[in-house]
Order: C-alpha cells, then sequence, then structure tokens
C-alpha cells in the first residue's frame, strides 16, 4: 500500500473509529449470520479520499450482524453516541446516529440489510466534525459495504469474536 493511502486509510480509520462506540453496536441488531466464511468488501469516501478493500471473516454459529459490526469497529474511549429514529425488519435495521467524545462529533445514518442467508449489505452517510491530531475536521464519509457467503469451512481464517461475547 502507498505511504499516501496508508495514511489516508489512517484517517479514515481513525475516523470510522469515533462514528459509533462500540457497546452500542450490539444492540442495534440481533438478526443471525450464517456460519462460515465470508467474503467482505467495503467502500469509503471521505472528503477527497476514496478506499476500497476486501477481505474474508469467519462467522460462528450464533454471530449476529450486531456482533459483527462490534467486532470490526473498535471503542475510542470518551465516546458516546445515541441512536434514535431505529427501524428494525426481519432483514434488516436502519437507524440515526450522534456522537460526541474529546474534539469529536458526528451525526449519520445507517442502513443494513441481510438480503438472504447468504448476502448482506449495508450503507452509511455522517458528518464528521472537530479536530484531529490539531487539525480541523469537517468532512462527509460513505460507507458501503457488501457481503458474500463463501463457504461452510473457515479453513485459517480465525473466527471474529465480538468483545463481551
Amino acid at each position: 500500500m502507498k505511504l499516501w493511502k496508508h495514511s489516508a486509510f489512517f484517517l479514515l480509520s481513525t475516523i470510522g473509529l469515533f462514528l459509533v462506540a462500540s457497546p452500542l453496536l450490539a444492540q442495534l441488531s440481533d438478526i443471525p449470520v450464517k456460519a462460515g466464511l465470508w467474503g467482505t468488501h467495503v467502500s469509503v469516501k471521505a472528503g477527497p479520499s476514496n478506499i476500497s478493500d476486501d477481505a474474508q471473516s469467519c462467522f460462528s454459529a450464533g454471530t449476529t450482524l450486531g456482533d459483527y459490526l462490534t467486532a470490526t469497529n473498535k471503542v475510542i474511549p470518551g465516546t458516546t453516541c445515541n441512536v434514535s429514529n431505529k427501524v428494525n425488519t426481519a432483514h434488516g435495521v436502519s437507524y440515526d446516529t450522534a456522537c460526541n467524545g474529546g474534539s469529536m462529533t458526528s451525526k449519520g445514518h445507517i442502513d443494513f440489510q441481510l438480503a438472504d442467508a447468504e448476502h448482506f449489505s449495508g450503507t452509511s452517510h455522517t458528518t464528521v466534525t472537530g479536530t484531529t491530531q490539531g487539525k480541523p475536521v469537517n468532512m462527509a464519509v460513505d460507507k458501503t459495504f457488501t457481503a458474500k457467503f463463501l463457504a461452510s469451512d473457515c479453513g485459517s481464517v480465525k473466527p471474529l469474536v465480538a468483545p463481551g461475547k
């Protein structure tokens, strides 16, 4: 990965980590995800940066969409978030968030859908304002992700573990 891409990814990750406090994510959706190996694709547009990443995740029996969100987002100490306008359906969840922590605030809308037992996807649009590392931040962050079931056997990919489980 080129240095500029690495730096941009670090900045986006830092901002992304702030967006929703991890314990809150676990409460958002208890929709079960099929156990096995999943391929994921994430695209993030933040300001002028566009970053995409493909990965594989192993879900053990009993893993939920909320577990996936919790395991793939880290907590920034001191961040508090509120969820509003939450709508649960048989195949997804959508909600608005407002988070505050340190010198950053964010407001966003998130939508996750489990199309069928072997596909899930989501989008989010978040506005982040404040300062990080002494520099002002005022940007929109748009994220899309897709995931598809690959196999029942995870091979060498270790199972995703949600904190507190």
